[in-house]
C-alpha cells in the first residue's frame, strides 16, 4: 500500500504498475453507467448519422456542426463502453497499452472537435445576421481536418502523451507539471463561461434583429426553441465536467481527500449524460423529421419546408426576402418625397484617403475637358440627399398597400436625387412602376439572395428584367461618390456613352442595429427585359487572356446558359459583324469611355455584350432603338440577331489589394510576364483599348 501522499502525487511513475493499480481505477458504478447508457447513444446516434447520410440536404448550415457533434458523440459512447467491458474483464483501469492509446487518441480528438463544433454552433445565429454562413461553415470544415490532423500528429511524435487520467479514462494528457495543470483546468472552465455567455448574446441579438412577421416568426420560434435547449443543456453539463475535473485535480495536488475521488465519478457520469441528452434533442430536431413519414406532413410545415431545409437555412432566405422588400418598399417612398424635402448630409463627402486608392483626386479628372463640356450639374447637388424612416406603419401609409407585406425599420438614403433623376427622366425610366411591390411579389417570393460573383454581392431582377438592383462594397460606394460629379457630367455630354447608367444608389440602415448597412444601386438591364430563351450567347470580357476562357472545361454547354469569356468570344464570334459606319461610332465611343475610366483611376470593368434574338419582337424593339444605336447594333450576318453592348462593373479602384493578387498570380503561376486581370489603370485602360475594343469592332 502506499501512503496518502504518494497516493495523491499526481506526477506518478508511469513505470510502476502496482501504483497505477492502486490510483487509477474506475469505480463499479462507473462502469455500469457507461454499459447502460452508451448503447443508448451509440444506436441514437446512428440513426441521426443515417437520417443525415439518408437525406443529404440536412448538410449545410448549421448541419455540418450538428452532424459532427453525433458522430464525435458516437465515438465517445463506443470509447466509454469498451472501457467499461475492458475492466469488468481485467478487474483494472486501462494500462499504457495499445486499448489505452487508441481510445485516449480517439476520446482527444473527440474532445476537441465536439467542444469546438459546439461553439461554433452557439456562433451560427450571429453568422446568420452578418450574412457569414457558407464562410462561417467552410471555416468550420477547415478547423475540424486540421485538427484531426494535429492531434494524430502529436501523438505519433510524442509517444507517452496517451495516459490514463485521473477518472480511468485515457486520454491525452498535456503535462505532468502543477501549475502547468491547474492552468489548463481554470482555462477550461474560463472556456466554458465564455461559451455560456456568447451563447446567451447570440440568442439576445437573434430575437432582436430577425423580424417576428411571416414565416420568419415561425421559423424563428422553432429554430431558438431547439438552440436554446441545446446550448442550455450543453453549457450546463460541459460546465460540470469543468468543475469536476477542477476538483479533481485540487484534490490530486492540494486537498488529498478520499471523499472527494466521488468527483471522478460524477465527471464520468455526466459525460455520459451529456452525449445521450444531446443525442435526446438532435433526434427531436423537428428539421431532421426522424420521427415523421415524409406524406404526413402538413401543409402548415411544407411553408417552412423543414423536410428540406433546416431552420437556419430558411431563416436565412426569409431574411433576405425581408431585405429586397424592405429595398424595394424604400425606393418608391424615396421616389415620392417632395424635391423641398432634400437635405445636405454632409457626412458624407468622402475624405481624400477614405477609399485607400492611394489617389488625391477628388473632383477632379476632367479638367481638360471642362472649356468644352457643358456642366448641368453642382458639387452642391453632389452632396445632397433624400432621407426618410420606412417602417410597417409607414409602408401602408405611403403606399396605400392592402396585402400583407413586411419590412424591416430603417433609415433610407438616396444620394443626389436631382442627378440622378435628370437621367431617370432623360431615359423614360418608370422605377417605381419597375419596383413595384405587388407588381413583384412573385419574384421576391422566390428570392434567396443571388450571387454576384467574386464578390459576394447580389443581384435583384425587376418583374420586368428592365432594371436590376445590385448590392454594393464600401469601397465601391466611396469610389463612385468621390467620381459622382465627373461620371454625371461624362455622361451627360456623351449620350453615346457605354457606361452602363446608374440610376440611384442608396443606402438603407437597419434601426435595431445601425451598423448593419447595405448599400445598393439601380442600373439598366442591358438585354432590356428579353426573355432568357432569346439571349443567344452572353459574354464579360476584360482584355486579359489569363483566366479568361470558360469553354476549355464545358466544351458540350449550352452556351445560352452561361457566361463566356474573352477567349471564347475569339473563338466563336471572331468580332462584332455590323455596318461600317456604326462600327467607326462603337469604337470611338468605347475608346472615349475606356480612356474617362482611365482618368479616373478605376480598373477591372468589363465589356458585356449579348447576342439577342429579337426576331419574334423586332416591333416591340423599336421603342429603344431611338437614340440609342450605339448600345443595340443589328447583326448583318443574322437577320432579327442584335448585339447588346454596355461596360460594367466599374467601380473597382487600383489600390494595394489588387497590386499583391496580380503579383500573388504570378508568383503561382512562375510566370512574371503573365497578364492578369488586375493592372494598373493606365495599363488596364490601354490593353482594354488595343487587346478587346480594337479586336472586336476592328477600324479598315
Amino acid at each position: 500500500m502506499y501512503s496518502d501522499d504518494e497516493l495523491y502525487d499526481c506526477t506518478y511513475n508511469h513505470s510502476d504498475e502496482n501504483y497505477r493499480k492502486e490510483r487509477l481505477k474506475l469505480f463499479p458504478i462507473d462502469v455500469w453507467v457507461f454499459i447502460i447508457l452508451s448503447p443508448l447513444t451509440f444506436f441514437g446516434t446512428s440513426k441521426i448519422v443515417y437520417q443525415f447520410l439518408k437525406d443529404t440536404k440536412l448538410f449545410g448550415i448549421p448541419g455540418d456542426s450538428v452532424f459532427v457533434i453525433t458522430i464525435t458523440n458516437q465515438i465517445l459512447s463506443i470509447v466509454q463502453f469498451s472501457t467499461a467491458i475492458y475492466v469488468l474483464i481485467n478487474e483494472e483501469a486501462p494500462l499504457m497499452n495499445a486499448f489505452c492509446k487508441i481510445t485516449g487518441l480517439a476520446t482527444s480528438i473527440v474532445f476537441v472537435i465536439s467542444n469546438l463544433n459546439i461553439f461554433v454552433y452557439a456562433a451560427y445565429p450571429l453568422a446568420l445576421v452578418y450574412n457569414a454562413l457558407k464562410s462561417t461553415a467552410r471555416l468550420l470544415r477547415i478547423f475540424n481536418y486540421s485538427l484531426v490532423i494535429i492531434i494524430i500528429l502529436i501523438v505519433i511524435i510524442e509517444n507517452d502523451i496517451v495516459t490514463p487520467t485521473l477518472n480511468g479514462i485515457c486520454a491525452i494528457s498535456a503535462t505532468n507539471s502543477e501549475i502547468m495543470d491547474l492552468i489548463i483546468s481554470i482555462s477550461y472552465l474560463l472556456i466554458f463561461l465564455l461559451f455560456g455567455s456568447m451563447s446567451v448574446i447570440y440568442v439576445i441579438t437573434l430575437k432582436k434583429l430577425i423580424p417576428k412577421e411571416s414565416t420568419m416568426r415561425k421559423a424563428r420560434g422553432q429554430f431558438l426553441r431547439h438552440y436554446q435547449r441545446f446550448i442550455g443543456f450543453s453549457l450546463i453539463m460541459k460546465f460540470l465536467l469543468g468543475i469536476f475535473s477542477a476538483i479533481n485535480l485540487l484534490n490530486c495536488y492540494k486537498f488529498h481527500q478520499s471523499w472527494l475521488e466521488v468527483s471522478e465519478t460524477l465527471q464520468n457520469i455526466i459525460q455520459a449524460l451529456c452525449i445521450l441528452g444531446q443525442t435526446i434533442i438532435i433526434f427531436n430536431d423537428s428539421s431532421l423529421k426522424l420521427t415523421i413519414n415524409n406524406q404526413q406532413i402538413s401543409d402548415d410545415t411544407k411553408e417552412i419546408s423543414l423536410q428540406q431545409f433546416n431552420v437556419l437555412e430558411q431563416l436565412h432566405k426569409e431574411m433576405k426576402k425581408t431585405q429586397i422588400t424592405s429595398m424595394l418598399a424604400g425606393v418608391q417612398i424615396l421616389r415620392r418625397i417632395k424635391q423641398e424635402d432634400v437635405i445636405q448630409y454632409k457626412d458624407l463627402i468622402i475624405n481624400e484617403d477614405q477609399d485607400g486608392s492611394g489617389s488625391n483626386s477628388s473632383q477632379g479628372d476632367l479638367s481638360e475637358l471642362m472649356d468644352t463640356f457643358s456642366q448641368p450639374f453642382t458639387i452642391e447637388e453632389i452632396e445632397e440627399c433624400l432621407v426618410t424612416n420606412i417602417n410597417n406603419e409607414i409602408l401602408k401609409e405611403k403606399l396605400n398597400i392592402n396585402i400583407e407585406i413586411q419590412v424591416f425599420s430603417m433609415r433610407c438614403i438616396l444620394y443626389a436625387p436631382k442627378i440622378f433623376n435628370y437621367f431617370i427622366t432623360l431615359d423614360n425610366i418608370d422605377i417605381e412602376d419597375c419596383f413595384d411591390l405587388i407588381k413583384n411579389s412573385s419574384i421576391i417570393d422566390q428570392f434567396t439572395g443571388p450571387d454576384g460573383g467574386k464578390s459576394g454581392e447580389f443581384f435583384f431582377f425587376s418583374y420586368n428584367n428592365q432594371l436590376i438592383i445590385k448590392t454594393m462594397r464600401q469601397s465601391e460606394v466611396n469610389a463612385y461618390k468621390k467620381r459622382l460629379y465627373n461620371f454625371a457630367t461624362y455622361q451627360f455630354n456623351n449620350h453615346q456613352s457605354l457606361i452602363n447608367k446608374i440610376y440611384g444608389m442608396y443606402t438603407f440602415e437597419r434601426q435595431e442595429k445601425s451598423n448593419l448597412r447595405v448599400h445598393f444601386l439601380i442600373m439598366k438591364n442591358i438585354s432590356l427585359g428579353i426573355p432568357r430563351n432569346q439571349i443567344l450567347r452572353t459574354y464579360d470580357m476584360k482584355g486579359s487572356e489569363y483566366d479568361r476562357e470558360v469553354l476549355a472545361n464545358k466544351p458540350s454547354s449550352d452556351l445560352s446558359k452561361m457566361t463566356l469569356k474573352d477567349l471564347d468570344f475569339f473563338k466563336i464570334e471572331t468580332q462584332i459583324w455590323i455596318e461600317e459606319s456604326i462600327s467607326k461610332k462603337l469604337n470611338q465611343s468605347l475608346i472615349n469611355d475606356a480612356k474617362f475610366l482611365e482618368r479616373q483611376q478605376l480598373i477591372d470593368y468589363s465589356l458585356l455584350i449579348m447576342i439577342i434574338d429579337w426576331n419574334q419582337k423586332e416591333t416591340q424593339l423599336q421603342k429603344y432603338l431611338d437614340g440609342q444605336q450605339i448600345n443595340i447594333i443589328p447583326s448583318i450576318k443574322e437577320k432579327g440577331i442584335y448585339y447588346h453592348i454596355a461596360i460594367i462593373d466599374y467601380l473597382q479602384q487600383w489600390n494595394v489589394n489588387k497590386s499583391l493578387e496580380r503579383k500573388t498570380k504570378k508568383i503561382i503561376t512562375m510566370n512574371m510576364q503573365l497578364d492578369t486581370s488586375a493592372q494598373e489603370p493606365n495599363i488596364y485602360g490601354k490593353r482594354f483599348q488595343d487587346k478587346l475594343i480594337n479586336r472586336i469592332v476592328p477600324l479598315k
